[in-house]
């Protein structure tokens, strides 16, 4: 049976139409996704997934975000090749944003800060200071009429000032901090209309999945291969 390349795969991601109340998740692995909605495109901790025939795919972004400088979520010299690419501005942690001065320009980078709320063209980010062996910064992003959180991989934090439609939290493996307990506890927070399981193993995911189903069977629950996509209906009422 044929199997599209990574870089077919993601071709056909950007491809995609979508609906004002829909949402596209693509998949890398770890903490990273490319994320789309109607007329919107955000990079989330790609670190160096990304090859060069699959860097040759991305004609343009919003935004690129980086949760924190571990080396399974950020590679400053992918991020200066993408830059290349794309040109998008990058909003970052403020250990990631410092390794990219002088690779990235200046009016490009911006550093987050905890409460702090970034604008970028029509797509909005709030910045949430999360738990980990370092500091790490967590994002609520509003894309068009979709708000989605990303949960890095940090432990838990309250999130219940966030509410969005997505959440996608982090249920363990290799991170320290994160967990499926403590990914329910952030899902349990933020009420999304649809959780995504990433950064863990099968079996926390598989955990992280039978707790959101028992106790918010509201919630639909996603666990995501790396290097596949999911299209998402969103009812547009928080």
């Amino acid at each position: 049976m044929f199997r599209k390349s990574k870089a077919e795969a993601i071709r056909g991601f950007f491809a995609s139409s979508l609906q004002q109340n829909e949402l596209a998740l693509f998949y890398l692995g770890v903490s990273g996704f490319i994320i789309k909605s109607a007329g919107h495109e955000v990079l989330i901790d790609p670190a160096g997934m990304l090859k060069g025939d699959e860097v040759a795919e991305f004609k343009g972004l919003d935004l690129v975000l980086f949760t924190h400088d571990h080396m399974d979520h950020f590679s400053a010299g992918k991020m200066e090749e993408l830059f290349k690419k794309t040109a998008a501005p990058v909003l970052a942690e403020a250990k990631v944003a410092s390794k990219l001065e002088g690779k990235i320009p200046v009016a490009k980078l911006v550093s987050a800060e905890h409460g702090k709320t970034y604008s970028f063209g029509d797509v909005a980010v709030s910045a949430v200071k999360g738990i980990h062996r370092g500091p790490i910064m967590l994002y609520q992003l509003h894309m068009g009429e979709v708000t989605v959180f990303h949960g890095g991989d940090s432990g838990y934090v309250s999130l219940k000032d966030y509410p969005s439609q997505v959440a996608i939290v982090p249920v363990g493996r290799m991170s320290p901090t994160a967990s499926p307990e403590d990914a329910y506890k952030m899902v349990a927070d933020i009420q999304p209309q649809v959780a995504v399981a990433m950064h863990g193993s099968d079996k926390q995911k598989q955990q992280f999945e039978a707790k959101v189903k028992e106790a918010m069977p509201q919630t639909t629950v996603y666990i995501l291969a790396p290097y596949t996509s999911k299209i998402l209906s969103i009812s547009l009422k928080l």
